[in-house]
């Protein structure tokens, strides 16, 4: 067999095979017997008809075609040790320029290649992560409102009041497809003025309850607010949104007194300093995570820009189908089709495909890819005591399912998914750690290799399908779920008790 190379620009390879007649002839008879096995000729049973009676029935060509078919089902793999070549998929049939003796060509993918060139100069400011008294403050008042009494109130409504309200909204400008405007019908609600600031949650829009500063019972106050590209809902992008309440009560906030007895709503604390103490660690470890995970994020991005990657193009197709697969799972979970999705967005299968899918599938392959490299050049491996401290925090996590769990298959299947989720957070936890002592400027030794413990081996880069931060990545795609015709009221601030 000869076998002549081609590279392709799009890290796929052309090889050439030429198989000699020496080598081929055996293979015609092989087909021929196959052929034979099924075939129906007067004067022989399945299978026994002679090679030369098969040719004469079914022509040299098919017997070749049928002998190359064989070849390259039985022969591929050798095709490619023998072109030394790794590839990063299945090939494909390119033509054939000859049946017999064959000639034909293949076109392979190669396995994805990454230079990381000189990551171990990379650089990143890191700031340690620090609570104000303001910050713990917060907190603490929003922890006193779950406590507070609500108590009428006399004059205009002023900061820090409750304001109870029946609301509802309507578009400004009839829908073109609906014909309707009412979005939401009235309903009972209340705010809390001033406590709307914060974008994640505030409803309907931010610091919407400034309006009712000065407003009294039984007064009606109309708001009318455009939304942008950020709206809760697709179909209110760039749509004014009239909301008209109707102001019931005013009633202020009675907060609790700050001592032992409201520490002890809140945990066993033998001082009420050592509520506010708790408070601030709790604060620092949350700000501890968050500046590190947006750390990491800052370190990949410059991996990722330094490296030199290669892939072909089946490489990003596959990851592309994988991230569109568990979009629409997630979808499902949510009682929604793709079609209703689609519709929702404004948008059709092609242009979400290629806006949204594949420009994450490129993200995500590139970055797993480099992460992947990094933990092979840096020689990661699991720490075992870490291992154990996260199977540990794992089975608290999981021992109601367990418990609940009725066979031993169902047992069994959480003390793996417990075991190789462990394994995935200490790989990570190993890698992040490296990459982050590098972005320091720590130089961190590489470690000489030894001999590990077969749960150890079992995460080796080499077998290491994904490398993904623990945190919530910046390629995840939203699933934003809504309604076209209404919005979903969320619950309001304080305790329905409270409007007694």
């Amino acid at each position: 067999m000869k076998i002549e190379k081609q590279p392709l620009e799009n890290h796929e390879i052309k090889l050439e095979v030429e198989i000699s007649p020496e080598e081929f002839e055996p293979l015609k008879h092989q087909a021929a017997k196959k052929i034979a096995k099924d075939a129906k000729i007067p004067g022989f049973r399945p299978g026994k008809a002679p090679y030369e009676i098969i040719r004469r029935n079914y022509g040299d060509t098919a017997i070749a075609q049928e002998a190359l078919d064989t070849f390259l089902e039985n022969q591929y793999e050798r095709i490619l040790k023998e072109g030394e070549i790794e590839p990063g998929g299945m090939g494909r049939l390119d033509k054939i320029d000859q049946i017999d003796p064959p000639k034909f060509s293949l076109i392979v993918p190669l396995a994805p290649t990454v230079e990381l060139n000189d990551y171990r100069e990379i650089r990143e400011e890191y700031v340690e992560a620090a609570i104000t008294d303001e910050e713990v403050r917060e907190i603490l008042d929003e922890l006193k409102t779950n406590y507070a009494t609500a108590e009428p109130a006399e004059g205009p409504a002023k900061e820090g009041q409750t304001v109870y309200v029946l609301i509802k909204a309507d578009l400004k400008e009839e829908d073109p497809e609906t014909g309707e405007k009412e979005l939401i019908k009235e309903r009972p609600y209340e705010f809390i003025i001033g406590k709307d600031s914060d974008e994640k949650t505030a409803w309907p829009f931010v610091n919407f309850s400034q309006n009712f500063i000065g407003a009294q019972p039984n007064e009606i106050v109309t708001v009318e607010h455009t939304y942008g590209e950020e709206a809760p809902i697709p179909t209110l992008k760039n749509k004014t949104v009239v909301y008209t309440t109707t102001v019931q009560s005013i009633k202020d906030l009675v907060m609790p007194a700050e001592d032992l007895e409201l520490a002890k709503k809140f945990g066993d604390y033998e001082t009420f300093d050592d509520f506010l103490k708790d408070i601030r660690e709790r604060l620092l470890k949350q700000k501890q995570q968050s500046q590190e995970n947006e750390y990491i994020e800052k370190i990949v991005k410059q991996l990722v820009e330094k490296a030199d990657i290669q892939y072909a193009p089946n490489a990003l197709e596959e990851e592309a189908q994988e991230i569109f697969s568990d979009f629409k799972q997630r979808l499902a979970q949510q009682g929604v089709d793709l079609e209703t999705y689609l519709k929702m967005k404004n948008t059709d299968m092609e242009k979400f495909l290629n806006e949204e899918i594949r420009p994450s599938a490129e993200e995500q392959l590139k970055r797993r890819l480099v992460l992947q490299e990094f933990a092979a050049k840096e020689k990661i491996r699991i720490n075992m005591d870490n291992f154990k401290e996260n199977v540990g925090k794992l089975q608290e996590t999981a021992a109601i399912d367990y418990q609940k769990a009725k066979t031993n298959k169902e047992k069994q299947a959480i003390a793996n998914y417990i075991t190789n989720a462990a394994m995935n957070q200490s790989f990570n936890d190993a890698l992040f750690d490296r990459l982050i002592a590098i972005a320091k400027g720590e130089n961190p030794a590489i470690e000489e290799e030894k001999t590990t413990p077969e749960s150890e081996k079992e995460t080796a880069v080499d077998n290491l399908e994904t490398v993904q931060n623990e945190t919530e990545s910046s390629n995840d795609l939203p699933v934003e779920i809504g309604s076209n015709e209404k919005i979903e009221v969320p619950e309001s601030e304080t305790d329905s008790e409270n409007k007694s």
